[in-house]
């Protein structure tokens, strides 16, 4: 994604096309699209798509693992909350700004469980690395990125 300055710099930025699935979803259809979720959610970072169908919005925040939706569902659509909650784990893109020399280490400051550091270099700029075994997915490293390069993708 290119972005201007002014985009940089207001905030206004794109979310990444990317769906991330409520903790401990399935993967099934069969949600009525009631919204309970989306109430029960302490971070409202839940939304419904156009199929009413819910999803995670990282740009709003992160997932603190409550599991109020998975409480609150009528549905039997989620697992047992004894397994991993996400199958996603951290991704740091080619848009990354510290790759172009600007030092920027927002992902690494938001990111409890230290799935992100950062490697000094020869040329002084210190590059990310991800440590994909700490990363949880819960997303804290996404909105504070001000060019979108963090995300969160499917572990093999």
């Amino acid at each position: 994604m290119a972005l201007s300055r002014r985009e940089l710099f207001t905030g206004q930025r794109v979310a990444s096309a990317d769906v991330i699935a409520l903790p401990w979803w399935r993967g099934e259809k069969g949600c009525d699209g009631c919204g309970k979720c989306v109430a029960a959610c302490e971070t409202h970072i839940i939304r419904l798509n156009r199929a009413e169908e819910p999803h995670l919005d990282f740009m709003q925040g992160e997932c603190t693992f409550c599991a109020a939706c998975v409480e609150i569902c009528p549905q039997p659509l989620f697992n047992a909350r004894n397994t991993a909650p996400f199958p996603q784990r951290i991704r740091i893109d080619n848009r990354c700004i510290t790759l172009l020399g600007v030092n920027c280490r927002s992902c690494q400051e938001s990111c409890e469980q230290q799935a992100i550091r950062f490697q000094l270099m020869p040329n002084g700029i210190a590059q990310p690395e991800t440590l994909p075994q700490h990363c949880t997915g819960c997303g804290a490293c996404i909105a504070p990125c001000p060019v979108s390069a963090t995300g969160l993708h499917h572990e093999p």
